[in-house]
């Protein structure tokens, strides 16, 4: 499709309807801000009137920004299950647009990647940046981090094609519902972790560690902590566990590593970021990256936290290493997206599989179990007497 024809189609559908406008806090549309406030999502249970919330539904899909007929296949297996069984969100795990990201807040990959293939799913996505939004080659070496910027810009952009894109900075939380004190249901804070895990040193210094990841991890740790939310959930597009060929932080790409110019490419600052500011204190860990589904078994060192790959909403891969991690599940070479559903004290994961060729779904595995951290979980232990 040429830019004249997207540009005629984005005036012409914008043109024939009316869009609601979502007020978001936090960020710039100038984009030197690198961390926003939280704001409660609209039309959310128990977000408006002050009704506490009971329970929340979302989606959860990384990888998806090809714009190919597979990426058209999970969309609407979403949208299908999003009328049946319930959904308020969408969380994105990141690599929003393959292979290089945008070039300016009005890229023709917006609506390529974004808004054609999810017109007909009418929900709010909360994003997060991967490699490839930052990259500029077709490689995804992370290596242009400024490119990220752009879709930052999107969340502002008042010529935008819908409304559903939500990035108000790079790395951000949100709150989603409330309790019967006011405080918030769920919490959510999403990483940028392009910055602290590409392939190749990005010589913008705004982005190194001293400039950017150390800050980050500071902002991160100290808004997790001061958090009143019932759920408390991560975000972020480089694993933090994972079967599948990108591996576990600490030891990211291990076969490939040789070719990269980055030494934080194995990610063992990132590990050491993530279990700082959320192991023991969250309750689920999303990610992408690697394009398959994986719900990977807690382990000691992040504490309670059910981690959970979801990266197959465009691509598919296969699992290297099957063993690397217990799971509870795992998927590969299909594409599909995770369904969340919270209460008070259980949490329901359905993963739902779709046939990259047929666009025919299921669910591949669904599993209830216990809010992970609980007041009891937190309290320390009593001393002897």
């Amino acid at each position: 499709m040429s830019v004249d024809r997207r540009k005629f189609l984005k005036n012409f559908l914008v043109g024939a309807a009316t869009i609601p406008t979502l007020t978001a806090c936090g960020g710039s549309s100038d984009s030197n801000n690198t961390n926003g406030g939280g704001n409660t999502s609209p039309e959310l249970p128990g977000g408006q009137d002050g009704t506490p919330t009971e329970k929340l539904q979302f989606l959860v899909v990384g990888d998806t920004g090809t714009g190919t007929q597979g990426q058209y296949h999970v969309a609407a297996a979403m949208e299908k299950v999003a009328k049946a069984q319930g959904a308020q969100f969408i969380l994105g795990a990141g690599d929003n647009i393959y292979e290089e990201g945008v070039t300016s807040v009005d890229d023709p990959r917006f609506l390529d990647s974004f808004e054609y293939p999810y017109q007909n799913l009418d929900l709010p996505f909360y994003m997060c940046l991967g490699n490839h939004d930052c990259a500029s080659t077709i490689f995804g070496g992370g290596s242009d981090n400024k490119r990220g910027d752009y879709q930052v810009d999107y969340h502002y952009s008042t010529n935008r094609y819908s409304n559903k894109w939500n990035m108000p900075a790079r790395f951000y939380n949100e709150i989603f519902g409330n309790q019967t004190s006011g405080a918030p249901f769920l919490e959510l804070f999403v990483v940028d972790s392009n910055p602290l895990t590409s392939f190749y040193i990005d010589r913008d210094e705004n982005f190194n560690w001293q400039n950017y990841g150390y800050p980050q991890q500071m902002w991160m740790k100290e808004t997790v902590e001061s958090s009143q939310a019932h759920w408390k959930i991560a975000m972020s597009h480089v694993p933090y566990k994972s079967n599948g060929k990108h591996g576990n932080a600490g030891n990211l790409d291990e076969g490939t590593r040789i070719l990269f110019n980055n030494p934080d490419a194995d990610g063992l600052r990132y590990k050491t970021f993530l279990e700082d500011a959320f192991a023991h204190k969250v309750d689920m860990l999303f990610t992408g990256h690697d394009h398959s589904m994986q719900w990977i078994k807690p382990v000691p060192e992040f504490g309670r936290a059910h981690i959970i790959v979801s990266g197959a909403g465009g691509k598919t891969d296969t699992l290297k290493e099957p063993e690397r991690n217990p799971t509870f599940y795992q998927m590969e070479e299909m594409l599909g997206f995770v369904r969340i559903e919270l209460t008070k004290s259980t949490m329901k994961v359905e993963f739902y599989v779709v046939d990259p060729d047929t666009g025919d779904y299921r669910v591949g595995f669904a599993r209830e179990t216990t809010k992970p951290i609980t007041t009891e979980v937190l309290a320390p232990e009593p001393e002897l007497a």
